[in-house]
């Protein structure tokens, strides 16, 4: 019993942060909506949270300067003795070996490196970094919301009556992006949506309290004003009903065959998400973070653990989908790169210009994109970091109006006035 009060307790204080207004713009009602489907544009976006190191996901084989400048960690361009070598996209660029499950998938057109993207502000700081890129005001911290948030208020008129789920944060604690007026779910950790007395405990203490409100008005009684207290009230229904929902579509059987998904947290979150796509609930919008990224010693054995799991879950992720994945486009971001040269511990350390993926959708796969100066120190930000060609905002922008259908009004990025990406769908 303590551990369902323990939960109990934690999903009270979730429904408080997740929910903020009312549960019918958040879902209106526990049926599909009419208008969803294969052609329910949506959009995953996934945010390797720590400045993951460009060079050593998309890798300059090409460039002779880059085994120079990193002679412990630098990625093979063949296959040796006991080392697999990069894995070649053009002449030029190559994914760590790691990676092998996205290949197939980037010859098939279905995914889009895009190199030396990032922010233009000087911070090297790990928090500063995030907010900025997920709120998408760089240097302004007086902007609160998240840039996917904004694009979920501005849309809700058109959507409002709409039966829809229409976004949810793959995380107990919402990501940065999604947070603001627009209410969304963060989804709880499995202990929690799989407790089989939870949910029904939640629900059933609402009930009691809805219940002693209704004797107290049949009797007449005086009650004291507190609308702060109603609206967590509120919250905690909404949340409940919403939960209870999204497990529902969760746990009832997809029709048709299903990729082979891992074991492991991020292809959980990935398989969870593709049940949810799939079910034609309309989901437009799905968030997830993956952490530990921020590889200052021993990079090399770490980041190709993570970036299996990172790539062989998209992979089965992309197969699951099978023809909706041409309505579903995947985004992932870190919120830097890192310094060209390895430090002395293996490593590397904060860096500028990072890199991005666009997968699925109409995202013009099949190529590396991005503006490349090379690796000379003349080419550098500061003369140690890749430079930032492609900023964030612009990709955000184009994603938006190609993918998503939807004209960011001005002032949608805060004093910035982005520019469509050419050739990227």
């Amino acid at each position: 019993m303590n551990n369902v009060r323990r939960n109990f307790l934690k999903l009270g204080a979730l429904g408080a942060c997740s929910l903020a207004l009312p549960l019918d713009r958040l879902l209106a009602q526990d049926k599909p909506a009419e208008k969803t489907g294969a052609t329910q544009p949506t959009l995953v976006v996934i945010y390797l949270r720590g400045g993951a190191d460009a060079l050593n996901v998309i890798v300059p084989f090409a460039d002779k300067r880059y085994y120079d400048i990193r002679p412990s960690i630098a990625l093979p361009a063949e296959d040796g003795e006991g080392v697999r070598g990069v894995i070649k996209l053009d002449k030029q660029f190559a994914l760590n070996p790691a990676m092998s499950a996205l290949k197939p998938h980037f010859d098939a057109g279905r995914v889009a490196p895009l190199v030396c993207v990032g922010s233009n502000h000087t911070t090297r700081s790990h928090f500063d970094a995030q907010d900025f890129m997920e709120r998408g005001a760089p240097g302004l911290r007086s902007v609160r919301n998240g840039w996917l948030n904004r694009f979920l208020e501005a849309t809700n008129k058109a959507k409002a009556s709409d039966e829809q789920l229409r976004a949810l944060g793959m995380q107990t604690l919402l990501p940065r992006a999604l947070r603001g007026d627009y209410p969304v779910l963060a989804v709880p950790d499995d202990k929690v949506l799989n407790d089989p007395d939870l949910i029904e405990v939640f629900k059933k203490v609402y009930e009691e309290e809805k219940k002693k409100e209704k004797e107290g008005d049949m009797k007449g009684e005086m009650k004291e004003d507190r609308p702060e207290e109603d609206t967590v009230k509120e919250t905690g229904q909404d949340t409940v009903k919403t939960l209870q929902r999204y497990v529902n579509i969760i746990k009832k059987p997809i029709a048709g065959k299903r990729a082979s998904f891992g074991t492991d947290p991020f292809a959980k979150r990935l398989k969870d998400i593709a049940t949810v796509i799939r079910s034609n609930v309309g989901l437009e919008v799905a968030a997830l973070d993956y952490n530990g990224w921020d590889d200052h010693v021993n990079e090399n054995g770490q980041l190709a653990a993570r970036l299996k799991m990172y790539a062989d879950g998209l992979a089965a992720f992309m197969e699951d989908l099978g023809d909706q994945l041409s309505n579903t486009l995947i985004v992932t971001m870190t919120e830097f790169g890192r310094t060209c040269k390895e430090n002395g511990n293996d490593g590397t350390d904060h860096g500028h210009g990072g890199f991005m993926f666009l997968m699925g959708g109409k995202a013009k796969g099949g190529k590396v994109h991005g503006q490349w100066m090379g690796l000379e120190e003349k080419d550098l930000y500061e003369k140690r970091d890749l430079p930032v060609t492609t900023d964030f905002r612009d990709v955000f922008s184009t994603v938006l109006t190609q993918h998503m259908k939807f004209e960011a009004p001005k002032g949608f990025f805060p004093d910035y006035t982005p520019k469509a990406v050419a050739g990227l769908f």
